[in-house]
């Protein structure tokens, strides 16, 4: 089963974002960390600022 990269990626950010906002509401340094491994890994699985500039 192939899945796509970009909604990976999409899948990853909201998780991120979801997080994010769980650790600011809540004062919880544990969300906010758990928010900033998703935004990083939805960056990588993106793949869009890794990749060669077209000139």
């Amino acid at each position: 089963m192939q899945l796509n990269r970009r909604s990976i990626s999409t899948i990853f950010l909201i998780l991120g974002m979801t997080f994010l906002a769980i650790g600011i509401s809540t004062d919880n340094t544990t969300f906010s960390y758990a928010a900033i491994a998703f935004v990083l890994i939805s960056l990588i699985t993106g793949g869009r600022w890794m990749r060669p500039r077209k000139k």
